[in-house]
């Protein structure tokens, strides 16, 4: 009897540790040619941080591309917009973070076609139909 109990306090401690939060990396490739300004759609996580995710982005030119000796492209980017859910101010609940749009400048002489690998990092819960059902039920 006692052996029974704790098998099921295991099963819902491993439960707990699978299904609670975690870190985290959500990864987008963003394909672009041109120069200019540039704003992806809502890119969503898939999954839900429990706080704003750290953003971080790398590019590199696509395979069939070539630099132009002294025109190198100068890139950067940022997040425009953020997904969350509501707040409650009465309760004193923060977001969550579920989604976000990035926007990205490209300055050069002419026109390439690059890669953006675009990075968010932070705590997420690691079972998100767990917390959905939360949520909602």
């Amino acid at each position: 009897m006692t052996y029974s109990r704790i098998r099921r306090a295991d099963k819902r401690r491993e439960l707990d540790r699978l299904t609670w939060a975690g870190p985290t990396q959500v990864l987008f490739t963003y394909e672009i040619e041109g120069i200019g300004g540039f704003e992806t759609e809502l890119m969503s996580f898939g999954t839900v941080f429990e706080s704003k995710p750290f953003f971080s982005y790398g590019t590199e030119l696509q395979l069939d591309e070539t630099l132009t000796l002294n025109d190198y492209p100068m890139v950067m980017c940022g997040v425009s917009e953020w997904e969350v859910t509501e707040t409650d101010e009465e309760l004193l609940t923060t977001p969550y973070y579920l989604g976000s749009r990035v926007w990205i400048r490209v300055a050069t002489a002419r026109s390439y076609r690059l890669l953006f690998r675009l990075s968010f990092e932070g705590v997420a819960m690691r079972n998100v139909e767990t917390w959905r059902g939360g949520a909602n039920g």
